[in-house]
């Protein structure tokens, strides 16, 4: 890594050179240098809170003042520098390769405006690693606030599904339904723009954060159900699953089967190494947890409207939703057949204008409705292989710290909280692309940047300067 140890150690040299200087000494003195720190956090909150109300460009506003804030911090802040983990190099790889996507687009302006997109949520993410890197306090009320903001999303909601409020952006093919009753109504909550998959991605993609304060309370006492906190999580996390089912987004009930595998086959692991199996776990821990699935089951299987919407998965041709998303992913491949290096570029809008020379008439489409097929398509093999490392290898350094039997009890259950984030939102971007979303992007990359500046750095994977 001869490379980007000589670059980061020039770069950490001009870092030097700047916070001795004049320029630097008169902006410490500042008032807002003086509360830097406090502003950041701020603008963090605000950050992650204007998901549930605000469009794409508030966000992105909002994700570059904390980049600001966080760039004028590391640039006249005395003794601050540059860490690169192993997973930033991935990460930068695989940016590097969107961005040779970019200068080889046909469409060059239209793939500007997505690669400018990306630039925000590569900012928004590289801020966060060095904001967690110095403020690891903040890891565990992060968690709570993205748990708090899905339990309020959850509310509304259930409240929107009982009230029957028509989603402005929805899809529900009612040739295999007898009656009204077994159309779902879909929930779509404040997000905007208010559509019923970019509610099930993203809450899917907050779920961990609130199982999370569920197992750090969980772990406080013996006896542990007693515990105030652990029924309020309990609560919270049951209200978050039914409004996953509420929103009647497919793509989020595959996420949330696997959510459940994961935490299921982990937890088994877990007990099994610690605890020597669940035959040496209390019996009434057992039962509820038997009783709770069974529950779960049972409310499905009963509810019409919602047994029908997961079943109609599984037609195929037969449902007009998925036999659209199947002609876009034969356009989408040819795409990728045809441009297998660089890909298109990037965003919607250049998808758009490429995709309309490949599409069967009657099915236009904004993307590719699968993250690995869009990754390929708009910047080529490369760039997907490379983003597959990254999810992969961050995914595997989380297990690690899990397994670690040096590591705390606190790092362990954060860490299984990162790892029910990554997969469970990988699994419903087989199905859709509302991870493009600055709301899903904001969430999963507060994740990401946890991982990487709470573990990674201390886990030794920096690459030294």
């Amino acid at each position: 890594m001869f490379t980007e140890s000589f670059f980061l150690k020039s770069f950490n040299k001009f870092l030097g050179l700047i916070q001795s200087s004049k320029a630097a000494a008169f902006v410490k003195d500042s008032l807002l240098f003086c509360h830097i720190d406090f502003l950041i956090w701020l603008v963090f909150v605000a950050t992650v809170i204007s998901t549930c109300f605000m469009g794409s460009g508030a966000i992105g506003a909002f994700a570059l003042l904390f980049f600001a804030l966080n760039f004028i911090r590391l640039l006249f802040k005395e003794g601050e520098t540059v860490k690169i983990s192993k997973l930033d190099v991935l990460f930068i790889i695989y940016f590097l390769f969107i961005f040779v996507s970019l200068m080889g687009s046909s469409l060059f302006l239209m793939s500007l405006k997505g690669f400018l997109k990306n630039i925000v949520y590569f900012l928004f993410y590289f801020s966060s690693v060095y904001f967690f890197l110095n403020n690891k306090k903040k890891v565990l009320p992060t968690l709570f606030l993205i748990g708090i903001i899905m339990s309020y999303e959850s509310v509304v909601a259930i409240f929107q599904h009982f009230n029957r409020v028509e989603a402005l952006a929805g899809w529900v093919d009612t040739s295999h339904m007898t009656s009204e009753s077994q159309l779902i109504s879909r929930s779509f909550g404040t997000l905007k723009p208010s559509n019923p998959n970019l509610l099930g991605g993203y809450l899917i993609t907050g779920l961990s954060s609130i199982f999370a304060g569920f197992a750090l309370n969980f772990k406080k006492k013996n006896n542990a159900w007693k515990q105030p906190g652990v029924w309020i999580y309990a609560l919270l996390f049951a209200l978050n699953i039914i409004a996953i089912i509420f929103t009647g987004c497919r793509g989020a009930y595959l996420g949330l089967l696997a959510f459940f595998a994961l935490m299921i086959w982990l937890l088994n692991y877990y007990v099994k190494k610690v605890y020597g199996g669940f035959s040496n776990i209390k019996k009434r821990y057992k039962n509820l947890l038997i009783g709770l699935f069974t529950f779960a089951i049972a409310a499905i299987a009963l509810t019409p409207s919602i047994s029908r919407r997961f079943i109609s998965i599984f037609h195929f041709r037969g449902d007009s939703s998925i036999s659209f998303r199947m002609n876009v992913y034969e356009a989408a491949a040819n795409m990728f057949k045809d441009n297998p290096f660089l890909g298109i570029g990037l965003g919607n809008v250049n998808f758009r204008e490429i995709y309309g020379l490949y599409m069967k008439t009657g099915f236009d489409a904004l993307g590719s409705y699968c993250v690995p097929l869009e990754v390929a398509v708009e910047s080529g093999i490369f760039a997907l292989i490379f983003f597959a490392a990254f999810i992969g290898y961050a995914i595997y350094k989380a297990f690690r710290v899990f397994l670690d039997k040096n590591a705390s009890l606190i790092a362990k259950v954060v860490m299984f909280s990162i790892i029910l984030c990554i997969v469970p939102t990988m699994a419903h971007g087989l199905f859709d692309t509302v991870w493009y979303r600055p709301q899903l992007q904001i969430i999963f990359w507060t994740n990401i940047a946890i991982l990487n500046a709470c573990v990674l750095v201390t886990q030794n994977d920096t690459l030294k300067a």
